[in-house]
């Protein structure tokens, strides 16, 4: 409120009203135990560090959980990948398996196995 005076409306008589002004009031200082400002500065750096602290392990923690859930991916994802190696290595022997090759000339090509086998053996000229 403005430092002008107040005016305050009262009724003295039924008929006529009386404005009574009222003193002008004092800006009043507050009556205050005296207060360490050092020690309220200390305490709020300390709070300033604690609060930091709190955080940064706060981010600490949140990061090593992150990394935990990322490696328990990379090995589920690299024991898929040994199980298709694992496949893949098991379906090369079977292509390169004699018997196999043999089966499929014979059933799909038609070829036939001879039964007697004759060699030739280098002459001397």
């Amino acid at each position: 409120m403005p430092q002008a005076a107040r005016q305050v409306w009262s009724e003295e008589t039924e008929e006529r009203r009386v404005v009574r002004k009222l003193p002008k009031r004092r800006p009043t200082t507050a009556v205050r135990a005296h207060v360490d400002t050092e020690l309220r500065a200390k305490a709020f750096v300390m709070f300033l560090i604690f609060a930091l602290t709190a955080a940064v392990t706060l981010i600490r923690s949140e990061e090593s959980a992150m990394r935990g859930y990322e490696l328990v991916q990379l090995r589920q994802q690299a024991r898929q990948l040994e199980q298709e190696n694992r496949n893949i290595e098991l379906y090369i022997a079977e292509m390169k398996a004699p018997q196999r090759i043999k089966d499929r000339a014979i059933n799909e090509l038609g070829m036939v196995v001879p039964k007697e086998f004759y060699f030739a053996a280098e002459s001397d000229r």
